[in-house]
């Protein structure tokens, strides 16, 4: 489905710039558009989805901080707004030859330059599933609420006088929030109680934070009687239980699945260079190596030569860069480089009004940290909020 002007069809335009995916960095470009845009081109969105969702404030949805329409952003109306079109539709491919993307249910779509953000997903290698087994990946995002309900909802309905027993797999930053969040989403929601647990293949959650960090959350994880599992690796999961490499057996009628990040399948098929977790290998002005006008960003793109985690943040600061070396391309002038930063603020929702987070080594926690990340957050959201018309 197109949404906007009907502009894309050819004679009317001179350069098309498309964005594949609208997250932080392509979202950046996307209201810069509205300021000050490029003459003679034009701007198309290419996303699944009407509507992006903010994953930094989802756990706050699910421990009732926020209604859920807190961390959408419409990208429909966004789109209309800042003089760009949208296409809902789901991308096969791209054709480096005719420099163009490729739909399942739509003519090609030609580009002068193309940005490539549409994420990461949860690693799934390695792990058989059973075909009834209730497995929820977090990603998309814009489905996990209409999901985890539903599920939850038939889960419960089986075991009305039992607790539900969820298992979160994956100890990074959105797993742990997620952990300390989801019990008041299913005490809202069901009226019932929820035993969580986390599963972690590592022997200590949140790799890369200091152990202050660690420590004060591993005793909120302790306090709320949340079951950590570390060093144990699941190889499968069947209805009611998950195995692990070490023989030990978890029972869970519900798993959310938060391990990792990969590349999404479709960048491997596209013709372009990934590394070897299937994302795009960029050089420091963010262009795909050897493919120029060919962008990636966030986590779709992996800079050589860096260490950078997959976080939003490196996102958020890609945003001007992208801005900047997409003007560069098109009029043939020198790109300015990327150069990531080496530390920066992690701020971790505890789910109860209080935060635990850390910057530059030092630990900290408390109510003045969640007022913090809420500042923040939602100062993000109203950059893209859709004027009152």
């Amino acid at each position: 489905m197109t949404y906007g002007t009907d502009s894309v069809n050819e004679r009317f335009r001179s350069q098309r710039i498309v964005l594949w995916g609208v997250g932080h960095t392509n979202a950046h470009v996307l209201r810069m558009w509205g300021l000050q845009r490029f003459s003679d081109t034009e701007l198309v969105c290419v996303s699944n989805f009407p509507k992006a969702t903010y994953s930094g404030m989802l756990p706050g949805v699910l421990a009732g901080q926020y209604p859920a329409s807190a961390i959408e952003i419409d990208l429909v109306g966004l789109c209309q707004q800042n003089g760009a079109q949208l296409i809902v539709e789901e991308v096969t491919g791209v054709n480096l030859a005719e420099r163009s993307l490729q739909f399942r249910e739509r003519p090609p779509l030609p580009f002068d330059a193309l940005s490539v953000g549409i994420g990461s997903v949860p690693t799934t290698s390695g792990v058989l599933f059973a075909p009834q087994a209730q497995v929820l990946q977090l990603k998309p995002m814009q489905t996990l609420s209409t999901r985890l309900q539903q599920t939850l909802s038939a889960v419960a309905a089986n075991r009305p006088a039992s607790p539900l027993r969820i298992a979160i797999v994956g100890g990074g930053a959105a797993g742990v929030e997620v952990a300390l969040c989801l019990r008041r989403y299913v005490k809202k929601t069901f009226e019932t109680f929820a035993e969580v647990c986390l599963v972690h293949a590592g022997e200590e959650v949140l790799p890369g934070v200091t152990t202050g960090l660690r420590q004060r959350v591993q005793r909120e994880l302790d306090r709320s009687g949340i079951l950590v599992h570390t060093g144990r690796r699941v190889v499968s999961v069947e209805v009611e239980y998950l195995h692990c490499d070490d023989g030990y057996t978890i029972e869970a009628d519900v798993v959310l699945w938060a391990a990792g990040a990969v590349g999404p399948s479709i960048l491997s098929q596209l013709g372009l260079p990934t590394e070897e977790r299937g994302f795009l290998q960029t050089d420091s002005t963010l262009s795909v190596c050897g493919h120029p006008g060919v962008f990636a960003v966030g986590d779709s793109g992996t800079i050589q030569n860096t260490t950078m985690a997959k976080a939003g943040v490196y996102a958020v600061r890609e945003g001007p860069v992208l801005w900047n070396n997409l003007f560069c391309h098109l009029t043939g002038t020198s790109m300015r480089r990327y150069v990531p930063q080496h530390s920066f603020m992690k701020l971790l929702n505890f789910g109860d009004g209080r935060a635990a987070g850390e910057w530059r080594g030092f630990s900290f926690e408390g109510k003045w940290v969640w007022w913090l990340k809420n500042w923040i957050d939602t100062a993000f959201m109203k950059k893209f909020r859709v004027a009152d018309t």
